[in-house]
C-alpha cells in the first residue's frame, strides 16, 4: 500500500505494510499514515482472487497481533480513521473526494485486519488489541479510552448520518461490512450472544440512542438497492458483476441471513428498553424475505 496502485502480490513487499505490522511504534501524527492510506487497489475480478487477498492478509495480520502489544500501531490506525471521519459530513457537502477516499482506505485496512483478528482471538483479546498504544517509559494514561466502542459508535454514526451518494457509497458500504465483521462473533457460538461485548455496545452502550435509526437506515438502503457508482478506486465494478465488492462481500454474504436475525434481535432489544418512547412494529420474517428477494451482491 502507499501512493501507488497496489495489488495482492504487493502486500508482503510493501515497506509501508512492513512498518505497520512491525515492532516499532508509529505515532498517529506521523506523515507515514498519509502515505499508507493513499493507495488505489486493483480489484479482484473473482471470488478466487478475493480469497487470494484474504490469504495474503492472514500472515501479515498474525505478525501484527504479535507486535501490536509493543507498537500499538493497530490502535494508531484506528485513531487515524476516526480522525478522518470527524469532518466527513462536511467533506461530503464540499465534494471533497480525496478526504473521503483516504478515510475509506483506512477503514478498508482496519476491516481486513479485523477479519483475521476475530478468527484468531476472543472478544476480550480483541479488546486488548485496541487498547495497546505507544507510551513513554514510566508513564501511563489517566484517561481510559475504549477505542473498540469508539469505532463501533463511529461506524453506526456514519451509516445513519452520512447521505448515500456516489462519493460516499464506498465508505458507507465499507462501514456496514466492517460492522458485520465485528458482529460475526455470533457465527462461532450456538447461543445468541445477548451479553457479547460488541453486541452490548449496540444494545446498552453509547450507540443505543442510534440503534433504532441504524436498523431503519439499513432496511431503507436494502430496499433501495442502489447500484455501485462507476469509476471508483478500491471498490471498482466489473462487467461480469464481480470486483472487490463481490469478492470481499462474498465472505459475509453467506452470513447475511444470520446477521439480519442479529439486527432483528438488536431492534427487539432496543424496543424493549425504549418501549415508553419508541414503538417498533413486529420484526419481519427475514428468512422468508431473503428467499423470495435474495440480496444483490454488487
Amino acid at each position: 500500500m502507499g501512493a501507488n496502485t497496489s495489488q495482492v502480490s504487493d502486500l508482503s513487499e510493501s515497506q509501508s505494510i512492513r512498518n505497520l505490522i512491525g515492532p516499532d511504534a508509529i505515532s498517529e501524527n506521523e506523515p507515514f499514515w498519509n502515505q499508507l492510506i493513499s493507495f488505489t487497489f486493483t480489484s479482484p475480478t473473482s471470488s478466487a482472487d478475493a480469497k487470494l487477498l484474504e490469504e495474503a492478509v492472514v500472515p501479515l495480520a498474525k505478525t501484527l497481533i504479535q507486535n501490536n502489544p509493543r507498537s500499538g500501531n493497530f490502535g494508531a490506525l484506528v485513531r487515524v480513521f476516526l480522525s478522518r471521519t470527524k469532518e466527513l459530513k462536511i467533506s461530503t457537502e464540499c465534494q471533497d473526494q480525496l478526504f473521503i477516499w483516504q478515510a475509506h482506505n483506512a477503514l478498508f485496512l482496519v476491516r481486513c485486519l479485523l477479519k483475521v483478528f476475530i478468527r484468531e482471538m476472543s472478544e476480550e483479546e480483541l479488546h486488548l488489541q485496541f487498547s495497546y498504544q505507544e507510551r513513554a517509559p514510566g508513564t501511563y494514561d489517566s484517561i481510559c479510552e475504549d477505542l473498540l466502542e469508539e469505532l463501533v459508535c463511529n461506524l453506526v454514526h456514519l451509516i445513519v448520518e452520512v447521505p448515500l451518494l456516489d462519493i460516499t457509497y464506498n465508505i458507507l458500504f465499507e462501514s456496514v461490512t466492517t460492522l458485520l465483521v465485528l458482529l460475526s462473533y455470533q457465527l462461532f457460538h450456538k447461543e445468541i450472544l445477548r451479553e457479547g461485548l460488541i453486541y452490548g455496545y449496540l444494545t446498552k452502550g453509547r450507540c443505543l440512542s442510534l440503534t433504532s435509526r441504524l436498523v431503519k437506515t439499513l432496511l431503507y438502503n436494502f430496499i433501495r438497492q442502489e447500484k455501485c457508482p462507476p469509476a471508483t478506486h478500491v471498490l471498482q465494478t466489473q462487467s461480469d458483476g464481480g470486483g472487490l465488492l463481490y469478492g470481499l462481500a462474498s465472505g459475509v454474504a453467506s452470513e447475511y441471513r444470520l446477521e439480519m436475525r442479529g439486527w432483528a434481535i438488536i431492534s427487539s432489544a432496543t424496543a424493549s428498553q425504549n418501549s415508553s418512547s419508541v414503538r417498533h412494529p413486529s420484526a419481519p420474517r427475514f428468512d422468508h424475505f431473503s428467499k423470495s428477494h435474495p440480496p444483490a451482491i454488487r
